[in-house]
This record gives C-alpha cells, structure tokens and sequence, in this order.
C-alpha cells in the first residue's frame, strides 16, 4: 500500500501552477489510473494586444520531441525533408524549440551514445532500438533538464503520444545511471565545463549565438518607416539609441541601412508572429543579403534613386535578397531571381504577392544554363552573384533556419570549419561568377558569399583576376574597392571566429579591396567583392588593334607601315575650313584612298 501510493506521488507532478505567460489558457485535469496528464480539449483563447514580457520555460511536449527526432535522422542523412508540423504556424516558440532540440542533439550525439553504452540502456530496453533518435533527442532534453524529471508530461496543449511516454518512463528510470555516466565522461575528457564537451568550432558557434540580436527589414512597398515604428510603439517596443545597451523588447535603427530594424533578443518569439511580419509590412532578414543588395544599387544607381535598369539575383533562394532589390529599384527596373526548386516556385511568388514585389520575375532554370545574349537580358545592368555557400559564417543557426526553411539544416549544422563540401562549392562560386562577368550589357557586379573560409572568398577572386588581366576584352571588369562607408559601419575586431581562419595565402592586394565581416554576437559573418566594367576611350581600342595587328587586310598592313615611318612622317597641311583631325583617323582615310585608286587602276 505504502508503495502503491509512492508511485502515485512520484509520478504526479508535485504543483501545478497557473502559467499566465502563455497566450492559452487551459483546464488541467489528471487522470490517477493512466498516469497521463490531459487538457480539456476546449481552451480559452486570451487576446493579448501588447506584448509579453515574461520568459517562458523549457517545454516538454510530446509533438516537440517526436518532429525533433524526425529532424535529427534527415540531419545524419537517414531520411528526406519531412512535412513541417502544423503547430509551427501557431506557435514560434515551439517551433525554435524543435530546432535547437534537433541541432544540440546532433551536437551531443557522440556523448549520448556513449551515455547510453556505458549505462547499457538498449540491453533492458531492447524495444527502443527502433526509435533510437526518438530516444537521443529525449536524453539530451533530459541532460538539459540536469537529468531531473520535468514538472509535467505536456506543455500547455497538445496530445499524449504512447511512444513518447514509454521512452520518458524508461529514462526516468535510467536517471541516476545516466547523470552519473555523464560525470564520469566529462572527467575523462578534463571538461569542466558541459561545452567542452563539443569540437571547438561548434562550441565558439552556441558562444557567439548567444542574445543574438534580430534585424528586420522594414518594406517599404508597403508601408514606410514612420508607420512601422509608431505601431511597434504602441504594441509596447521601445526605440534606442544604436549604442544603448538592451532593455526588454527594444530596438534601434541600423546606422548603415536605412529601412534595417535590429531588435533585441527576447522579442524573436513575437515578432515572429506580428501583424506586420505577416502583411509583409516587415520583413525578417539577415543584415548580410541587405548590405549586398545595398551595395548593388549604389554601384548602378550613384544618386541613390530608384533605377529602371533590371538587375540579376543568380541564386533566389529565400526571396529576401530579390525583394529587397525590387524595393531599392521600384516599380520600372525589374529583378530576374534564378535557380528556385521545383517546389518552392508557388511559396516564392506568395511572398513576392505579400511583399507587393511585383517587379520581381522568376527565372525557372539555373543560372548557369542562361545565354548571356538572350533578348531578355539587354536591360540589365547589375548581378548579384550569390552561389551557394557553406554558410560558416552565419552565428545563430536556429534563426537561420526559421528564415530560410529547413533544407539547410544538414549544410547549418556540422559547424563552420566543415570542409568536405568545399570542393563543390568553390567549383560552383567559379563558374557562377564567370558566367556573370560574360553578360555584355552589364556594368556591376557583385559576389556574396555567406562564408568565413578564404576558398570561397579571396581565393575564387584572385583566379577570377588573374583571368580578366590576361583577357583581351576591349570593355574588361575590374576588382574595385568597397565602399569605405561600409567598410567602417560593419568591420570589427571582436570575433571569436579568428583563429579558425587559416589567412596566409589570401593575398593583400585582392583582401584591401573586398569587404570580409568576421561573425560576431552582433552580427554573422559574410564576404562581399564588387566588379565594374571600364570605359574604354574608342582611340585605346585602335592603339591595341595596330600593336596586335587585328585590323587584317590592306588596313593592318598600312598600319603597320605607318608604324615603322612613324618618326619620318611629315604633319599634315590643314586645308582652309577644315577642322583638326586625328592622325589615327587621318592616316586610316588615307589608306582607304590608296586602295581605293589602285583598285580603279587594275
């Protein structure tokens, strides 16, 4: 008996308290004979019209563990993408929590398996062998958790899943063995502390992420930034000065940009879900892709105005960069975005309706199958050259993936000093950039690389020139310096990332005139190199023609006569009426009438 009701009391949460933090507000009921704790299937819905300013708690919902697991086997490659929950739309939260759960498993995942052999967990519960991610994720919930039973079973909705309950129960169980083979791991790798434990760039990677700031474009296709600002007021946000430290849901307007919002880290949660994030009002993006479209637009555009000249995005991938082009170049210059995957097409065109981006045209093929002569390019002007990356430079991965989807997640999440897939990257940064020097038409380009590794970055320049020197175009690009405005607003010194950068072979004269962003707590890590076409007077076009003798015929062959009597050559006499000429363009008539008369004579 005494034991009977031991079990009751040790199952039974010991207080349930009243959460007035969350936005829904349920009955709790619990049931003695299931040991389940249930929701009443009706929960009062609370409007909630200003921000909340208590921190939530680390939750424990069954929905939350089995979507983490699922995303743990499509990190290790064990299954493709799977469809997204549906409680991701309703609840942001969450959502970051399924996420950081699926990323820091992956992290730990040597420790948990060792967690588990040494404390032979698998050998009593041969059942869970099926399910063995389900179990990895839930261990390390529990590890964070300091290996002690959570308060309750469910969060404040959501159903019971009996898997996810007998996996809890048997760990509960397995407490004790578990924290004290923990223990005994982190003495034997001399880790005094619990992050130790990871590689050293993963662990500089969570010690950067840590309050993240998030910035937020505001669109002004939709509204401009005096509306947006009084609203945020009046939902509770306070405005600072750039330097200010942060107080509880504040932000500030970026020095550098001026439709850029950067807010402070405890209201990533409900801007999420704001009303002006979901009208298209604010748009949430990385402060990297909106330096390099800025940059395009001043090299096209000097004045600052919109432009009607169109522009190229060569790899659309989220949108947010071919939007926020669109936005800078208005209603008459028109953005072709290029390469989207075959299932995303309708998701972009969505966005670009909420957006109001109309000028913004998809391209479904691949940047690199376009003709540089085909008719519908003769009005661009300016590409952003944007391949794929390894994306080692980007600190908070979770925000990341929250604002550019879940595909990402196996390249996010091995840690930037991941170098197997270089190779590919770099071949594809290469051809990419080539190709988008090739368009006759265009005066500026720009190369963005969301990466800290110089194989990427310098490297791919630097074989990029040296091409371009040894070329013969008469209207060649040229590596230009960044603009020093920018320079300043965005380089630092602080950045944990330094010594995982090997810079010894990057060569100074390409590294002076591109723009290299270490990441830092503040801000992710990116790469940017600008490229402009060169005026090239007719008479210089001439010059070079004659030196290589290109000219052919009767022509190059007077040309190079007239170089040899060059210094015997008397001046021509000016006849009266006549305006001075050039003697390049003298002495080319002049062969035109020699011809002229022998062919008459014969």
């Amino acid at each position: 008996m005494i034991s009977f009701i031991r079990g009751i009391f040790t199952n039974c949460p010991a207080k349930l308290e009243r959460r007035d933090q969350f936005q829904v507000r349920a009955e709790w009921s619990y049931d003695v004979t299931s040991t389940v704790l249930s929701i009443n299937p009706q929960p009062q819905f609370e409007e909630v019209n200003t921000i909340q300013r208590t921190k939530r708690l680390l939750p424990y919902n069954h929905r939350v563990m089995l979507a983490a697991s699922v995303y743990l086997e499509y990190i290790q490659g064990q299954r493709g993408l799977p469809p997204q929950p549906s409680y991701f739309k309703t609840d942001p939260y969450l959502m970051r929590q399924t996420y950081k759960l699926a990323l820091g498993t992956f992290h730990y995942i040597q420790v948990i398996d060792d967690l588990l052999l040494d404390t032979y967990f698998y050998s009593n519960y041969v059942q869970f062998r099926q399910c063995q991610s389900l179990v990895a994720v839930m261990l390390y919930n529990l590890k964070l958790l300091g290996f002690k039973a959570p308060r309750a079973y469910q969060c404040e909705f959501g159903e019971t899943v009996r898997e996810v309950q007998e996996v809890h129960e048997a760990l509960l169980r397995f407490k004790t063995k578990f924290h004290a083979a923990f223990a005994r791991c982190r003495i034997k790798c001399n880790a005094y502390q619990e992050d130790l434990l990871m590689s050293n760039d993963i662990r500089i990677r969570y010690r950067s992420c840590v309050n993240t700031p998030r910035h937020i474009r505001v669109n002004t296709l939709r509204r401009n930034k005096d509306q947006v600002i009084m609203t945020l007021e009046n939902r509770g946000y306070t405005k600072i000065a750039p330097l200010e430290p942060w107080t509880p849901f504040s932000f500030y307007c970026d020095p550098l940009i001026e439709q850029l919002l950067v807010f402070s880290p405890d209201s990533k949660d409900d801007l999420t879900n704001f009303g002006l994030v979901q009208d298209g009002s604010l748009q949430l993006q990385d402060k990297s892709t909106v330096v390099a479209a800025s940059i395009l637009h001043n090299l096209i555009s000097p004045a600052g105005s919109s432009s009607n000249d169109d522009v190229i995005v060569t790899d659309i991938g989220t949108g947010n960069a071919a939007c926020y082009l669109a936005a800078l170049q208005g209603k008459e210059g028109s953005v072709l975005a290029f390469g989207p995957q075959p299932d995303a097409t309708e998701k972009l065109l969505a966005k670009s309706d909420t957006l109001n981006a109309s000028n913004v045209h998809i391209v479904n093929e691949p940047f690199l199958q376009s003709s540089c002569k085909d008719k519908i390019f003769k009005g661009v002007r300016g590409i952003i050259c944007n391949p794929p990356s390894s994306l080692s430079g980007v600190v908070d991965i979770v925000e990341l993936v929250v604002e550019e989807g879940e595909k990402i997640l196996p390249a996010v999440a091995k840690g930037p000093c991941d170098t197997a897939q270089l190779p590919k990257y770099v071949t594809a940064q290469y051809l990419t950039l080539k190709h988008a020097l090739s368009f006759p038409k265009v005066t500026s380009v720009v190369y963005f690389t969301r990466s800290i590794h110089p194989q990427e970055s310098e490297h791919v320049i630097r074989k990029v020139v040296d091409e371009l020197n040894e070329s013969s175009d008469d209207s060649p690009f040229r590596l230009v310096p960044v603009d020093s405005a920018v320079r300043e607003s965005v380089l630092t010194n602080d950045s944990f990332y330094q010594p995982l950068v090997n810079m010894k072979n990057v060569p100074p004269d390409i590294s002076s005139k591109c723009l290299r962003v270490m990441p830092t707590a503040e801000l992710s890590g990116f790469f940017v190199a600008t490229f402009q076409r060169m005026v090239v007077k007719s008479s210089t076009i001439l010059e070079r023609a004659m030196e290589k003798g290109t000219l052919g015929g009767d022509l190059g062959k007077a040309s190079a006569n007239a170089k040899k009597h060059k210094k015997n050559k008397k001046p021509a006499k000016k006849l009266k009426g006549e305006t001075a000429m050039d003697p390049t363009t003298a002495s080319m008539i002049k062969v035109r009438g020699k011809s002229r008369k022998s062919a008459k004579r014969k």
